[in-house]
């Protein structure tokens, strides 16, 4: 039964508004405190604020994409080595021996008016484009490398890395002077050119391999006890390869 038998129940006016609202916070500015707490009446049904659960934004770490392209180290297989089988690759096209071989200087833009004289030490894989012997300075050292004539790009290896170079050395002489002698390991057969030096002195020769569907010139270099050549921007370590020899 209501205690309130003698009449209506007592009439409770709502809490007052506020004057005037809040002025939004400048930025950075914290929020203001929240007002005193006012409990509810049980006697009349007006209802008062109670303050929900505010919802804060949390950064959440996005899984990797499927499908995103592998970061490790490329991964290289050898197949077979060359050993001239081909006469287009096995021939050496007009290097320290005057009147044998001679290393002519000019840039990898303008190489191409020694089309004829240039020793050709192998083709591109893709697309079957000549690979001309070739030598740059990197570091201290002058290394033996390749240049691709129809694409204008010359490079040589260096600390694991395939180094594009510009200002180069090309490799001319007689097809009748050199030839390409098959080695591994480290060694070279007599008459091996010398086709470099490292800053410590050690003599680099020129060497090439075939490496997947290319036939590549690049470095022998006899402390390494391999033949390194460029590939896709990688230096590629090989046991097997040819050493580009004189014929006398």
């Amino acid at each position: 039964m209501s205690q309130y038998s003698g009449g209506p129940p007592p009439y409770y006016p709502p809490p007052p508004a506020p004057h005037w609202p809040h002025p939004p916070p400048h930025p950075g500015a914290h929020p203001p405190p929240p007002g005193p707490y006012v409990p509810p009446n049980p006697h009349h049904p007006y209802p008062y604020y109670v303050p929900g659960t505010v919802m804060v934004p949390v950064p959440v770490p996005m899984p990797p994409m499927s499908g995103a392209p592998d970061q490790g180290q490329p991964t290289y297989i050898t197949n077979y080595i060359y050993h001239g089988e081909s006469s287009n690759v096995d021939q050496v096209s007009v290097v320290d021996h005057p009147g044998e071989y001679d290393w002519v200087a000019t840039t990898a833009t303008t190489a191409s008016s020694l089309t004829g004289r240039a020793v050709v030490g192998g083709h591109e894989g893709w697309d079957g484009s000549p690979l001309w012997v070739i030598r740059a300075w990197h570091m201290g050292d002058m290394i033996p490398g390749k240049l691709s004539v129809r694409h204008n790009a010359a490079s040589i290896m260096y600390n694991g890395k395939e180094i594009p170079v510009q200002n180069i050395e090309v490799l001319c002489a007689r097809p009748e002077d050199l030839r390409w002698v098959s080695a591994s390991n480290g060694s070279v057969p007599p008459g091996a050119v010398l086709g470099g030096r490292t800053a410590s002195g050690e003599t680099l020769y020129v060497g090439r391999a075939r490496y997947q569907l290319s036939v590549t010139p690049g470095k022998v270099h006899p402390s390494h006890k391999t033949c390194y050549i460029g590939f896709g921007g990688t230096e590629v370590a090989l046991k097997m390869y040819d050493v580009l020899c004189r014929v006398s």
